[in-house]
């Protein structure tokens, strides 16, 4: 994998992007990180100068080839044989895995609920469920089942990727950590901390919106009341009005006889 470096020319000031491969050096720290952290791509990288937790990723993968492609994908006939054996088992993931050589309940599961269940979509999202889950994240945070209940036909799977891909930089404007040499602890304090910013600019629009339905509400109380109010007055006028005419009509008779 090549990497960029940026060189400023001091000539003419203009800065020039220079490309170089991975070194055996790099290559020795980067399988030590991995060592000490797992697969945890953040602290990977910081084993390794200049590179960011996704360069680490993408060079590990080109390190190990196909190894690391092992029972990644699901064939047909697996997916054929699932289906089955949930019509046949139900959703008993334990059971269903004892059938399959290499795949555990989880697997098995996770399969179902994130590609193969007819009722989940395949589309893309639309504007108004990144809306909602912007939302629910903002309610509920990173429970991402109970937020898949508000979204018909999305896995929590689907929802949760969505968010880190999407949401998080465009409505929280959180940087991808893969992209950068954040540690996990900076990445969840800056998510912790642009959620509580949104919340409470959210609760501050909400307070000024029931503000409004508020006034709105007294204004057309006050309208209801001034309606009411020239009407009464308008039913004493003509209330008084026939008085006169009744006391002048009886008058007027009792001069004739």
């Amino acid at each position: 994998m090549n990497r960029r470096v940026q060189k400023q020319d001091e000539s003419c000031g203009e800065i020039k992007i220079i490309k170089t491969s991975w070194n055996t050096k790099e290559d020795n720290l980067l399988k030590k990180g991995i060592r000490i952290c797992g697969m945890n791509w953040i602290a990977i990288a910081q084993y390794v100068p200049n590179r960011n937790p996704n360069q680490c990723a993408q060079r590990w993968k080109r390190l190990q080839g196909q190894r690391s492609r092992t029972n990644q994908f699901w064939k047909p006939e697996e997916d054929q044989l699932l289906l089955q054996l949930i019509t046949q088992l139900g959703k008993q993931w334990s059971k269903i895995a004892q059938i399959f050589k290499n795949r555990n309940s989880k697997q098995c599961r996770n399969r179902y609920i994130n590609a193969l269940d007819p009722n989940l979509k395949q589309n893309s999202f639309t504007k108004e469920e990144d809306q909602l889950i912007y939302e629910k994240y903002l309610e509920y945070g990173s429970k991402w089942s109970q937020i898949s209940k508000f979204l018909e036909g999305r896995s929590d799977n689907q929802i949760k990727n969505r968010f880190y891909n999407n949401i998080r930089s465009q409505y929280l404007q959180v940087e991808n950590p893969y992209y950068s040499k954040q540690t996990d602890y900076q990445t969840k304090e800056l998510l912790d901390q642009a959620r509580e910013e949104h919340l409470r600019i959210n609760g501050f629009i909400q307070k000024e919106k029931i503000m409004e339905d508020q006034n709105d509400y007294l204004t057309k109380e006050e309208d209801i009341s001034k309606y009411i109010n020239e009407q009464n007055y308008s039913n004493l006028d003509q209330e008084f009005q026939s008085n006169i005419d009744f006391e002048y009509l009886s008058r007027s008779q009792d001069n004739i006889f």
